[in-house]
């Protein structure tokens, strides 16, 4: 093993043990770095087989099931200055922590994480429908934002990026995520728990990044490093569409109540409300579409009804 170099990080990869050759190409990434990590850490739910791919200086630690938990578990374990966040299914170029901690130096960022590269371009009629629901929009937002949270929790993708200048985010995608290690804990990751109730974790990336941002940290986009999500885990069967349906009627209701809602004042709280009503209503009709099942409108149903609860207890 290379001697590490500083700054000091340590990487955590949340696994099942599953991914075989996906797994096998991360391994195979962090080998090559050009910046060593102080420690390589695996962690797996309780019960579950190690992979046997390995690094070779690599440790195994266990904790309970979830994406929110095994996530936590590295805050809460890692002892150096800063971690390198993984999924078990993405593979990247041997400078990629080198190229994000210079990243974070010019951007005077303490977070930084990876422009994905070859993300399939979604059609034409999906991007026009996820513009009028508000899930995705894109515009130029005049400023150096890559995606900025709108108000109805759903995307905004800058159409006018000035690649010259340190760019910046207010969310990312959870399969990697360069940052110090106190900034994760001072976001007190523990109270969205609640992600894992829900039946279905979604959005927990979203909202780990956006109480970052909300925190005060500069989350800073590194745009000239290869970083592919082999996307191992995305089997489109029909128990995970009703999954996403469930969360997407209660979940994004809850991080909307949580980190849009109390942002608001006035007209601008009227439009907010108008907004997720909108996007819930419009995003729960599409997937009954899509699934093509009435068990949808149950899984839909049983979404409202979680935040609604959690909402209820949450006020009192």
């Amino acid at each position: 093993m290379k001697k590490p170099m500083a700054p000091s990080y340590s990487i955590y990869i949340r696994t099942l043990g599953f991914g075989g050759t996906k797994y096998a190409s991360l391994l195979q990434s962090i080998s090559k770095q050009t910046y060593s990590p102080v420690e390589v850490v695996i962690v797996l739910p309780y019960g579950y087989i190690p992979p046997k791919e390995r690094l070779g200086y690599e440790r195994f630690e266990y904790c309970e099931k979830g994406m929110v938990k095994q996530r936590l578990f590295a805050i809460d374990n890692a002892k150096t200055e800063y971690v390198l966040l993984l999924d078990d299914d993405v593979e990247f170029e041997a400078e990629f922590v080198e190229k994000e901690f210079r990243t974070m130096q010019n951007a005077n960022a303490t977070c930084c994480i990876a422009q994905i590269c070859r993300q399939p371009h979604k059609k034409r009629i999906i991007k026009i429908l996820n513009h009028i629901i508000g899930s995705e929009v894109y515009r130029n937002t005049h400023d150096n934002f890559l995606t900025k949270i709108n108000k109805a929790g759903g995307f905004i993708k800058n159409t006018n990026i000035d690649y010259s200048k340190p760019i910046y985010s207010q969310s990312g995608h959870g399969s990697n995520c360069l940052c110090k290690v106190q900034d994760l804990k001072n976001i007190n990751f523990k109270e969205e728990l609640w992600l894992e109730d829900s039946g279905y974790a979604l959005p927990d990336d979203q909202v780990m990044f956006y109480k970052l941002y909300l925190s005060g940290t500069s989350i800073a986009v590194c745009t000239d490093t290869f970083f592919r999500h082999l996307d191992a885990a995305t089997t489109n069967d029909g128990k995970r569409y009703l999954k996403i349906a469930q969360a997407k009627a209660g979940n994004y209701l809850i991080f909307w109540y949580r980190f849009i809602y109390p942002h608001t004042r006035g007209l601008t709280r009227i439009y907010a409300i108008a907004a997720i009503i909108t996007r819930t209503l419009m995003d729960c009709f599409l997937y009954t579409l899509k699934c093509h099942k009435i068990s949808t409108i149950k899984n839909i149903y049983k979404g409202w009804k979680f935040a609604a609860l959690y909402i209820y207890n949450f006020k009192n």
